[in-house]
């Protein structure tokens, strides 16, 4: 590990397509790095969900690195906006696919140091990093002391790099949503839903994290996760509440998203086993799992059911991410559910997040035919058998009351 990174990255031919890791195993310091190397290569970078500042920006305003991203954060949503930087709308399950077609000329990751026999972890983010590297001509390693090492299928031969550099960045962390009254009366709605020892899986934000949040007092008996793992999680480890029978692991995660405790829990703990999408994003295994319940969020919801989570007046404000594998999961799931929960109200309760149609977005990530349940701070609307019109008034009880009216109204 003679290298730095800008020497370390020097070694990526002009044109080339690069992706690199996620979330808390982003390569922070090869991502810094880009500013001294890229300008007249002529690259195009990749990634999903990346956690802090992005420096590697002003490269792209100026036009000296391109940008493609499936998950978009605040930084970039701006540069989105005005087709700066270009969004791919894909699931995570199908990712890897798109990668394959495209081609992966190099792939920067953040990998733990080698152990005895010669390996590195991919720590905490095993989503697409393992099979970025698959399919990369070129793999360079961000080697972090820091990193956990995890279980599941995280590991890859140090051989196997071009170029390994040290950490000079530290581990990017991701912290947790503050719940607000609302989130939390949305989290006691949910909790009324779910079945005695369910499989749950959450997505990011205060509404799924106040749901794990109230689980340790909650009595529904064992609890297992899959998707996204969040600090919360140890909590309820330490309370005994995660199921640790059998041989699957209580928390199956494609991503650790969260603080350094966190990744301490997560190391070489066999209740935490991280694995690539083509594992964890798979609605046929996870579907095996009875009473996976799938809890995710969204901007806005129409009175048929269609759920839009991705796009604020035409605006992309995030990605399609893992929510239709999971919802799939939960579909195939004996005793299976899917929820989506989300504030009656947006814009200091001006504008009302149950709307008549999907139609000022014109996006619909989530049919109307895969949604179970809709839950808001005023309750939970059962819509799995409901015709159009009963689905109406069941949302419509659910918005909030200064918006009910003018719902009604366009339904007439």
């Amino acid at each position: 590990m003679g290298l730095d990174a800008a020497e370390a990255l020097s070694v990526i031919p002009p044109r080339a397509h690069i992706v690199a890791g996620p979330g808390c195993g982003a390569p922070a310091g090869l991502l810094s790095a880009l500013a001294n190397v890229a300008p007249g290569r002529d690259w195009t970078l990749s990634s999903g969900l990346l956690l802090g500042d992005y420096p590697f920006l002003d490269l792209v305003r100026d036009g000296a690195l391109g940008y493609r991203t499936w998950h978009v954060m605040g930084p970039v949503r701006g540069l989105v906006a005005d087709g700066t930087v270009d969004f791919v709308p894909v699931r995570a399950s199908r990712l890897v696919g798109q990668l394959a077609v495209r081609g992966v000329d190099a792939a920067l990751v953040r990998v733990t140091p080698p152990d005895r026999h010669g390996y590195c972890s991919v720590g905490p983010s095993a989503s697409y990093s393992l099979d970025a590297m698959r399919l990369a001509k070129i793999r360079i390693g961000e080697v972090d002391p820091a990193l956990p090492w995890t279980q599941g299928r995280t590991t890859v031969p140090a051989s196997l790099f071009d170029a390994l550099i040290e950490a000079e960045v530290p581990t990017p962390s991701y912290v947790s949503a503050t719940p607000d009254a609302s989130s939390r009366r949305i989290a006691e709605h949910i909790l009324k839903l779910l079945p005695r020892d369910p499989t749950l899986q959450i997505g990011i934000g205060a509404i799924p994290e106040s749901v794990v949040g109230s689980l340790a007092d909650a009595g529904l008996g064992r609890v297992r996760f899959a998707g996204m793992a969040t600090d919360e999680m140890v909590d309820l480890a330490e309370a005994g509440v995660l199921d640790t029978d059998g041989e699957t692991a209580a928390i199956l995660a494609p991503e650790l998203m969260g603080s350094a405790r966190l990744m301490a829990f997560s190391d070489r703990n066999p209740m935490v086993a991280v694995y690539p999408s083509s594992t964890a994003h798979d609605a046929e295994f996870l579907g095996g799992f009875d009473r996976f319940v799938s809890i995710n969020t969204a901007i806005e919801v129409d009175l048929t059911g269609h759920v839009n989570s991705e796009v604020v007046k035409a605006r992309q404000v995030s990605g399609i991410g893992g929510s239709l594998d999971f919802i799939d999961a939960a579909t195939r799931s004996v005793g299976g559910l899917r929820i989506i929960a989300l504030p009656s109200t947006a814009a200091g309760g001006a504008v009302s997040r149950i709307v008549p149609a999907i139609g000022a977005s014109g996006t619909v990530t989530i049919p109307r035919s895969l949604v179970d349940v809709i839950v808001t701070e005023y309750g939970a609307a059962r819509l799995d058998g409901l015709s159009t019109r009963e689905r109406a008034d069941a949302l419509i009880a659910i918005a909030h009351p200064d918006h009910r009216a003018a719902l009604a109204e366009g339904t007439r």
